[in-house]
Parts: C-alpha cells; structure tokens; sequence
C-alpha cells in the first residue's frame, strides 16, 4: 500500500471517528481488528466494533465530541501515530481526554488492522470518578476495577444489541 493511500485510509477513519460515523468507522478495519486502550485492553474485532457502537449510540447522552491532530507515518508504511481528544460526560462528570494513537494497517487487506490507544489513566480518573480517581488512580486495582466495570458494560450493551436484532 503506497504511503499515500494508508495515511488517506487512517485520516477516512480519523474523520469518521470525529463524525461519530460506525458503517464509515467499521470501512476501514481489517476483519480481525483488534483495539486496546487502559480501560478496554485487548478486545477483539466483535468487542471492537461494539465498543464505538456503545459509544455513538449513547452521544446524546454522552454528549461525545472527537477532534484529531498530527497524523504521522509510524516506523514503517504500515503503521501511523495521531493525537485525539475525546470529550464526553461519564457518570455526569466531564471529560477531556488526549489519546495518542498508534494505528496498524494489514499488509494483506489494506484495512486498519489494530489501535492501541495510550493515555494518562490517572488523570483520566480524576476528571471520570472524582475523589476516588484522584486519590486511587495511580493504583493497579483502580485501573483493574475500570476495565472490569467496562467490560461488563460491553458484555452487557452487546447482549441487548442481539436480542434487538433477533
């Protein structure tokens, strides 16, 4: 894939993600995209998908707005790094967050393959849980009890989505 054409792939799911645009935002991965960040690590394509799909079906609630910048090639054509931030409310709180993304395409489909996202979790908690993430947010178990409530919330959020589509 010419250099041209990935940064135009990651930019296409860039914009998409501003827009709050899934169908355009699921265009450009891979069928086997992976996804991780320090409140969802490791999630596979399915997880993926039903990560952003719980994030734009709720941005009325949510009040979600995404902005990016700075969009570089990576160590090689395949690989792309960006800066995004999120703001939303969670649990009422507001929350602005800078995420440096690190974005790989599939050499074999020309599709996003995986997106690791890196952020400061404790100053995410601080604006996210208050009190409790200011005082807590440097430890493991805080970050554990994160990832554990937001992987229930997407276990959750994804049974109700297949049964709406039964």
């Amino acid at each position: 894939m010419a250099a041209s054409s990935a940064q135009d792939l990651v930019e296409r799911y860039l914009a998409a993600y501003k827009a709050l645009d899934l169908p355009a935002m699921e265009a450009c991965m891979d069928p086997s995209f992976t996804f991780s960040d320090p409140a969802f690590p490791s999630l596979d394509a399915a997880h993926a998908k039903g990560m952003f799909a719980m994030f734009v079906t709720n941005k009325d609630t949510n009040k979600m707005q995404v902005e990016y910048k700075d969009v570089k090639k990576g160590a090689n054509d395949l690989t792309y790094t960006a800066t995004y931030t999120v703001q939303y409310l969670f649990a009422g709180r507001p929350v602005l967050n800078t995420i440096k993304t690190t974005l790989t395409i599939s050499p074999t489909t020309n599709l996003l393959a995986s997106q690791v996202d890196e952020f400061p979790f404790w100053a995410w908690s601080r604006q996210a849980l208050g009190l409790p993430g200011l005082f807590l947010g440097w430890s493991g178990y805080l970050q554990n009890q994160v990832q554990t409530n937001a992987g229930a919330k997407l276990e959750k959020f994804l049974a109700k989505s297949q049964q709406s589509q039964s």
